[in-house]
């Protein structure tokens, strides 16, 4: 009887580890550097954008920018590249102008992109003459369906 459960319970452990142990989320160090040009109207930022790292790429991001509080903000940050596009979520502080972010959804080559990480936000006089802000992304990423 002690043999059977012995082996019950390490078939039930190599089953959890099949199961569960093959996703990995340690992913691989990444930046994403968006770089704000324009508001063509309240509440929406458009600019162009550079990943490195774990993802390489340059294009154009369309930035949603939603008020929830005097110092918080919510963004929907949709990054366009040549080989497809990802959706980042950003929550952010005003006050010390960092904040969390992760990796929403993507198309194409991105379809099966993860990732998370922390932000920082410079906005005028910290970034150069003709720029409204410039946010960089740090964190890890990985792919999983």
């Amino acid at each position: 009887m002690k043999k059977q459960m012995e082996r019950i319970i390490f078939f039930l452990f190599t089953l959890s580890v099949a199961m569960y142990g093959c996703k990995k989320e340690e992913g691989l160090k990444t930046v994403i550097t968006g770089t704000n040009l324009s508001s063509p109207k309240p509440g929406t930022l458009v600019g162009t954008f550079t990943a490195t790292g774990g993802i390489n790429t340059t294009g154009t991001h369309v930035m949603i920018v939603k008020p929830i509080s005097a110092d918080s903000i919510h963004c929907n940050w949709t990054m366009t590249a040549r080989e497809g596009t990802f959706v980042m979520i950003q929550d952010c502080s005003r006050s010390n102008m960092t904040g969390n972010w992760y990796i929403q959804s993507g198309t194409g080559a991105y379809a099966f992109l993860n990732g998370k990480g922390t932000l920082t936000m410079m906005f005028p006089p910290n970034v150069p003459a003709g720029i409204l802000g410039i946010e960089t992304n740090t964190g890890t990423v990985w792919f999983h369906p």
